[in-house]
């Protein structure tokens, strides 16, 4: 019986000193890494200079300074696209079946142009705020619009041109393109 509490005892002793020997392990812990990932931003403002309240008694022949062009404020590169949609109106509300053939928005600025989708595009891209440039804005896509005299019979008389001035932007890295914008169903105007 001694044998066996001597044994015991001895079994007993080994067990606490591997114990021990486990915790005696020098250890070390690395401090934790925190990736940060911040997207970048796709902004612009539309600038659209053109008479505050809008123009009276405008005449056939009369010509008229209106100025647009789109800047890109966000911090990507990115390219840009207007639309202008021309419609005349009863007043401010019924929009009429008038042509509006008749409104020359004049040349366009350099590195426009109009696609038949009804869009002027413009090219190149424009810097983001990131890359410090002055190539952050577009050219002037109109600076007047013009009623064609020879061909502005009476039925104008009275009637309100309104011009809606909308822009979009998509980022111009990683060969985004248009029908990329269109397929995903995304739609902004103005700062988007």
């Amino acid at each position: 019986m001694k044998k066996k509490v001597l044994i015991i005892l001895a079994v007993l002793t080994l067990s606490a000193l591997l114990a021990a020997g486990t915790w005696a392990w020098f250890t070390a812990q690395a401090d934790p890494v925190t990736n940060t990932f911040t997207a970048g931003t796709v902004a612009i403002e539309l600038h659209d200079e053109f008479a505050e309240g809008g123009i009276d008694n405008w005449n056939p022949g009369d010509c008229t300074n209106k100025v647009i062009y789109v800047e890109n404020t966000g911090s990507k590169a990115a390219r840009v696209r207007v639309r202008l949609t021309m419609a005349w109106y009863d007043g401010e509300e019924e929009e009429l079946a008038l042509s509006t053939d008749n409104v020359d928005l004049g040349d366009l600025g350099e590195g426009w142009t109009l696609d038949e989708d009804g869009w002027y595009y413009y090219e190149p891209a424009l810097e983001g705020t990131k890359a410090g440039s002055d190539n952050a804005k577009t050219s002037n896509l109109i600076e007047k619009v013009c009623l064609d005299g020879p061909s502005t019979g009476n039925e104008y008389q009275g009637k309100t041109l309104q011009i809606k001035v909308e822009a979009q932007a998509i980022q111009a890295s990683n060969n985004a393109t248009w029908e990329d914008w269109t397929e995903s169903g995304v739609e902004a105007n103005g700062d988007n």
